[in-house]
């Protein structure tokens, strides 16, 4: 019998790949008619210049703001299919479906835009703050295009946080009270991940993501016990 499930999970996680693939390649199929906007957005909020240092590399350049802007505009899509699929091992109730949705889909857009209008700009700032003398600043478009689709992708992901915990909890992988007791080593998993992911070594820049995200997993935590004690209340009542 769990043979049987493994090999169920097995084939709905690549019944969700295909799906998510194709949602996500037709998405960027439509961002490709409008990525060079997209990289202008970019160069806006970072206020700097760039150069194309050789002749295709502003085309791939576009097609690859095409694949990450594929990804991105896709990903309710995405979450849904993931819902779809996956929630009755979450041991999430149906009834709220539409509320994780939700939930998940802010969170990732709210972590993206707080990397777009903060984030980036102060990062990129900093480093370019470096140029000075006989050093000069020669950008090339296509590094950083990739760069600022990466940052807003891992902003927006860490900001996940919360439903990740959620679901490890519904699925009785982790309790809040092992969370509590090492709230320490996340501190310290939170501070590592946040110097590798952010764009400078500064500590303000790093503290931009250490902070929120820290924020967010102890939300995770209040979360995690209020579903424990209606879980405890309904299995005393069943009693």
């Amino acid at each position: 019998m769990e043979r049987e499930k493994i090999f169920s999970l097995l084939t709905g996680f690549r019944r969700f790949i295909v799906n998510a693939l194709i949602v996500t390649v037709l998405s960027g199929i439509g961002s490709f008619f409008f990525s060079r906007e997209l990289i202008g957005l970019l160069l806006r909020t970072a206020g700097i210049k760039v150069y194309y240092l050789s002749l295709p590399e502003v085309f791939l350049t576009t097609v690859e703001v095409a694949v990450y802007a594929g990804a991105f505009f896709a990903l309710p899509v995405i979450i849904y299919l993931a819902w779809r699929q996956f929630h009755g091992a979450t041991g999430i109730r149906p009834a709220y479906g539409y509320l994780f949705i939700f939930f998940a889909i802010i969170l990732f857009y709210g972590g993206s835009i707080f990397c777009y209008y903060v984030v980036l700009p102060s990062g990129i700032k900093f480093l370019v703050g470096y140029e000075g003398g006989a050093i000069k600043a020669m950008i090339s478009v296509q590094r950083f295009a990739v760069f600022c689709a990466a940052m807003i992708f891992a902003f927006g992901i860490t900001f996940e946080v919360p439903i990740v915990l959620l679901v490890l909890s519904k699925m009785g992988l982790v309790k809040s009270g092992s969370l509590t007791k090492t709230r320490r080593y996340a501190v310290l998993f939170i501070t590592v991940a946040a110097a590798l992911i952010t764009p400078t070594p500064d500590v303000y820049n790093m503290m931009l993501l250490a902070v929120p995200a820290y924020v967010l997993y102890e939300v995770g935590i209040i979360l995690m016990k209020i579903v424990e004690k209606k879980e405890a209340r309904k299995r005393a009542a069943g009693a």
